[in-house]
């Protein structure tokens, strides 16, 4: 289920499912870790003896972000209770607060009292060992505690604040938890439990006949009690209000940092997608540089495991990508990121990493044919110095040239075999072993780049190494990648056997390869590389859109197409399209623009890739490369216009 509302400031990351429930919640880190772990913070409506929960099918629901404001503005209506719900929802942007505004509206003009009731499973830690909830009658909130993770949460009215809470045992010895313990209305006020534990407290409500009543919800998180409960009386003192002010004031100024010149004469709906993109890929980067692929928790129903890492080649060309609009400190963190996690011994950088710069978890083997051997995909690496490189700025060339950039350059250059071409590493998408169109792009124009910087440092003989190189693997990849009865370049080769062995699958990662390379659009082998690719890969449903690879079998739901419709991979044919043709090549860039629009959640949150057939969101969604890749699309369209 997509994540359609997400809020957060680099430390404190709160995602709501379609059915306003919070199912995801990450502090002190972005992506990690997850104190819900797949369970769910929910609220629900007592009214003339009924429950109904939020999340319950009795509800319309909907769910929107304020206008460029990372603000939530949520409407629901439930006829079975006569009541129409409006929420508020936003994250401090400086602090680990998250302030939720109820307004709950009576429909059939008679007074009535109604109860909020909230309820929360957290698994502090990731943990369902060791937490405890208590009712802290000193600071009339409820409070959950595992380890140095804490999190104090309090409701309260006009009137006053919690009325009724419990806290007990969820999930263990067949116990279901304290929200069962709301559906009469009345809560138990057990004070304390330890284990495997939820709670849930709540307020009244007078409703005036066909008036409407206000209640606030606050979570606050810290590493320990007493300055877990300050926070929460700094709130107090200052009002939740002020909360959802500096939300938006802190809106407003990210998106004034803009350089999309011209943005307003494209379509409103592109406009605000634009926005809206910005807004939500800040929300996926960490204070500590991380910028995670996406925290949507639902993906752990397919193999365990999340997308919550910091990839470095998404990382990477989405700092590229907000380095064209002036985000720069975003890339300044990341890079020092990137500094602090790479493989000194060996200087490339692995997989994947999670916020806190550990090592993500992995499916690729140490050993290969019986030889030990670092897995890692070289293309990352490459994307990492390309950003660095084409960033133009000499300090911070200074700053990562002896840690970073030249012992990772050097590898590259010397990691090639007799031809030219790099030696075997992992695919873009991770899942095949050899010599990648894309990879080899990645590296030919990472060490060309990175001779810029070489030749400006005064190291002339370095400078021409490189660029001699990335030359050479440039000459190499049109070599050996080209496949002249194809009439374009081939996925890649395998060069196990000292034989290129050439894949011919239609792969879009190649079309992604060309456009990193600044490959030459003029060239014949650019155009029909574009055209073959974009007759086999082409989703010919209604949804629209093209595939990663054709027979690719990642979340695959029909045998119509080659493959899933990919946000990414369509936006690459737009951008290689306004290459060959900026005139003809903005229509069509417009058209794919507007096609992600469509298939985007009302809120604007995107998907990694869409069902063929009915358009819905699979895999994980919001996914921050998708997001990314439309704004680069904006100012490709933008540049092109301009010129």
């Amino acid at each position: 289920m997509p994540r359609p509302l997400v809020f957060g400031n680099g430390r404190l990351l709160i995602a709501f499912d379609r059915r306003y429930a919070v199912r995801d919640l990450f502090f002190p880190h972005v992506g990690h870790p997850n104190h819900l772990l797949g369970h769910a913070m929910r609220m629900g409506v007592f009214v003339d003896g009924h429950l109904g929960w939020c999340d319950d099918e009795e509800w319309a629901r909907d769910m929107r972000y304020r206008p460029r404001a990372l603000v939530g503005d949520t409407r629901m209506l439930s006829w079975r209770a006569g009541v129409e719900l409006e929420a508020t929802d936003a994250v401090d942007p400086e602090r680990a607060v998250y302030v939720r505004r109820v307004k709950l509206r009576e429909l059939r003009s008679m007074a009535r009292t109604a109860r909020l009731f909230f309820t929360q499973h957290l698994m502090l830690g990731q943990s369902d060992v060791g937490n405890t909830a208590f009712y802290n009658g000193f600071a009339d909130a409820v409070v959950h505690y595992r380890g140095h993770h804490f999190a104090a949460l309090t409701a309260r009215t006009a009137a006053g604040g919690i009325e009724q809470y419990a806290t007990g045992i969820k999930d263990f010895g067949g116990m279901e938890g304290t929200w069962r313990d709301a559906e009469d209305g009345l809560l138990s006020g057990n004070p304390i439990a330890q284990g495997s534990v939820d709670s849930t407290f709540g307020v009244s409500l007078d409703l005036p006949p066909g008036g409407e009543a206000e209640a606030w919800f606050t979570l606050v998180m810290g590493h320990r009690l007493d300055e877990t409960l300050e926070l929460l009386d700094v709130v107090r003192a200052e009002g939740e209000q002020a909360v959802v002010d500096r939300a938006v004031a802190d809106s407003d100024a990210w998106l004034k940092r803009d350089g999309a010149a011209g943005l307003e004469r494209l379509p409103e709906p592109i406009q605000r997608q634009f926005w809206q993109s910005l807004l939500l890929v800040r929300t996926q980067v960490d204070s500590g540089g991380a910028i995670l692929a996406a925290n949507d928790s639902d993906i752990l129903a397919t193999n365990r495991a999340t997308y919550s890492y910091c990839w470095p080649r998404d990382g990477a060309l989405t700092a590229m990508t907000l380095d064209r609009i002036n985000y720069h400190d975003v890339g300044e963190r990341f890079f020092a990121f990137c500094d602090r996690v790479l493989h000194h011994g060996q200087p490339f950088w692995l997989q994947k990493y999670r916020s806190d710069g550990s090592m993500g978890a992995s499916w690729h083997p140490w050993v290969i044919h019986g030889r030990p051997e670092v897995p890692f995909q070289q293309d990352e690496t490459a994307l990492v110095l390309l950003a660095i490189a084409r960033r133009g700025d000499r300090e911070l060339w200074e700053q990562y040239w002896d840690s970073t950039v030249r012992p990772a350059a050097d590898f590259m250059a010397e990691h090639r075999d007799g031809t030219g071409l790099p030696l075997p590493s992992w695919d873009l998408w991770e899942e095949r072993r050899g010599v990648h169109a894309f990879t080899v792009c990645c590296v030919g124009a990472a060490l060309r780049a990175v001779a810029a910087i070489a030749e400006d440092r005064g190291e002339g003989d370095r400078a021409s190494r490189y660029l001699a190189a990335g030359q050479e693997v440039m000459e190499a990849f049109d070599r050996d990648l080209w496949d002249e009865g194809l009439g374009r370049f081939v996925r890649m080769v395998l060069t196990d056997t000292g034989v290129p062995v050439p894949d011919r699958t239609p792969d879009s990662a190649i079309l992604a390869g060309l456009l990193v390379a600044d490959y030459d659009p003029s060239s014949p082998r650019f155009a029909s590389t574009v055209a073959a690719l974009a007759k086999d890969l082409e989703v010919k449903t209604t949804v629209g859109g093209y595939a990663r690879y054709a027979g690719d079998y990642y979340f695959r739901r029909s045998e119509r197409a080659a493959g899933n419709p990919w946000v990414i991979c369509t936006l690459w044919f737009a951008q290689a399209r306004l290459r060959l043709d900026p005139v003809a090549g903005v229509a069509e860039a417009l058209r794919a623009l507007e096609w992600a629009v469509h298939c985007a959640e009302p809120t604007g949150v995107l998907p990694e890739q869409l069902h063929p057939e009915t358009g819905e969101h699979l895999s994980v969604s919001p996914l921050t490369w998708s997001h990314a890749e439309f704004v680069h699309t904006v100012l490709d369209v933008l540049e092109a216009s301009r010129k």
